[in-house]
């Protein structure tokens, strides 16, 4: 898919800390654990502060502050918010025009807010499959 550009978001093979080129590699990553450093990466990207990134990656503030590390769960959050970032960019076009997109209400999604539906696999896959249409322009 955009492996590459989620690799970047989430501030390259340094901040991961392993070479990436498949989806098989981002999952063993996230089983592993993804590094703080990659999710303060993808906050940085979004705009987001850390109340709001706690809330995304569905762990409380002061946990988010204190990982190093973080658990599957919370990585897989961390890589969703990235590929579907990565996914708004390339079927809206300019990132802040994609971000605006993820923040605002969407007819398309019942007047829902797509960040905050991406919160769970479900909200996640509807997400993207509204943008797949955009891309294509299916849009409805």
């Amino acid at each position: 898919m955009y492996e590459a550009r989620i690799v970047d978001v989430m501030g390259g093979t340094k901040a991961l800390k392993r070479e990436i080129q498949t989806g098989i590699d981002f999952a063993e990553v996230i089983v592993t654990g993804i590094p703080v450093r990659a999710v303060k990466n993808i906050q940085s990207y979004i705009g987001a502060n850390d109340i709001r990134m706690a809330r995304l990656i569905n762990v409380s503030p002061k946990t988010y502050r204190s990982r190093k590390i973080f658990k599957a769960d919370e990585g897989d959050h961390a890589y969703t918010i990235a590929r579907i970032t990565v996914a708004a960019e390339e079927a809206i076009g300019e990132k802040k025009e994609a971000l605006q997109w993820l923040n605002s209400k969407q007819p398309a999604l019942g007047d829902r807010v797509p960040m905050e539906l991406i919160l769970n696999s479900a909200g996640a896959q509807a997400v993207e499959d509204l943008l797949g249409r955009i891309e294509y322009g299916v849009y409805s």
